[in-house]
């Protein structure tokens, strides 16, 4: 009985074979009734909690309601699920973790990578395989009763294949995103040492600044000695800069302009930062919509009652927000213009 109950509940989002689904949604308050109530019960109460829209439910009752046979059921099922759930609530508690995720990014990237190149080879061996039934030069024989089953046939060696190299395609895919994620030397805001790494870039543009007008003032006066006393002048740095190229000898204007615009722009960004710590954090409530500003995440969010309509949905992607199932929330990074468009979007939110 209990079980018919569970399946019918996860079937209603068409999720067949998932009786907990609603672990999922499982949140912090859970994990500490966990110490006063049996996993089954938890369980229990989120499935009423996902399907019902109920945040509260009385345990006597399902306890008065469901007999220790099927309690038990509940939890020996849940038993299988141990592992799965502390990993999930270990997630739930390090999301926020910077390094972590990172970690996590590169080997769910490379985990996809893995089975898509393995599913890719399966295919291929499979089309190969049927490839061999057919004898080489074989015809189709137009007229003869095995045409629609021999056509049928190849139509299913075509679609491995196919499927085959698609799956390739995903494999190289995740490869070069795992590729990427580990070399991505960008400084994100919500990295915890951000501020000192961009304090390093800051002195070391400074630096490089500081070096390109004195080896220009060197190639004016054709001064090779002076070059070469300076912190990263040489000999082959030398030769390179007095060729005549575009924007004459030495380091073009440009290069110097461009450089000096990187040196204000990381000034403002490591002001801002520091400034970030200082200031209030966003959260407020606009039309029912709660705006919050989750510095840990370095994310905007904007929470909805429910599933916003379909106008709202598109004002939200047209403007960078992403909705984020862990969080329950729809987010991108945190900016003065994210913050705008959010109060935006809540404000012509129907209540």
């Amino acid at each position: 009985m209990i079980m018919e109950t569970l399946t019918g509940l996860s079937n209603r989002n068409g999720k067949k074979g998932r009786e907990f689904r609603a672990l999922h949604s499982l949140r912090a308050h859970n994990v500490l009734a966990a110490q006063e109530h049996p996993p089954g019960l938890i369980a229990l109460r989120s499935l009423c909690t996902r399907f019902s829209g109920l945040s509260f439910f009385p345990f006597f009752l399902l306890k008065r309601f469901f007999g220790k046979r099927e309690m038990n059921i509940v939890n020996r099922i849940l038993e299988l699920k141990t592992v799965w759930c502390s990993r999930r609530i270990a997630f739930w508690t390090m999301k926020h973790d910077f390094h972590q995720r990172r970690v996590n990014r590169i080997a769910g990237a490379e985990e996809r990578a893995s089975k898509n190149e393995a599913e890719s080879d399966r295919l291929y061996q499979l089309s190969q395989k049927m490839a061999d039934a057919i004898p080489m030069g074989q015809p189709i024989l137009i007229g003869h009763h095995s045409e629609k089953s021999d056509r049928r046939y190849r139509e299913k060696i075509s679609v491995a294949m196919k499927r085959s190299v698609e799956a390739d395609h995903k494999a190289a895919y995740y490869s070069e995103k795992a590729a990427g994620i580990k070399n991505n030397g960008a400084i994100f805001s919500d990295d915890p040492e951000a501020i000192v790494k961009l304090e390093e870039k800051l002195n070391s543009l400074k630096e490089m600044q500081e070096f390109m007008k004195a080896a220009n003032k060197c190639i004016r006066k054709n001064n090779k000695n002076a070059f070469l006393n300076l912190k990263f002048g040489n000999d082959r740095m030398w030769d390179e800069l007095i060729q005549p190229k575009f924007g004459g000898q030495g380091f073009a204007q440009f290069t110097l302009t461009n450089n000096s615009a990187n040196i204000r722009r990381i000034e403002k960004r490591v002001l801002a930062l520091k400034n970030q710590g200082q200031t209030v954090a966003v959260d407020m409530v606009i039309k029912g919509v709660r705006i919050l500003e989750n510095r840990e995440a370095n994310r905007l969010q904007l929470f909805f009652d429910g599933r916003p309509v379909q106008e709202v949905i598109a004002k939200l992607k047209q403007h960078g927000f992403r909705w984020c199932r862990s969080e329950g929330a729809w987010q991108r990074h945190i900016s003065n213009n994210a913050i705008y468009w959010g109060r935006i979007i809540a404000g012509t939110v129907e209540t």
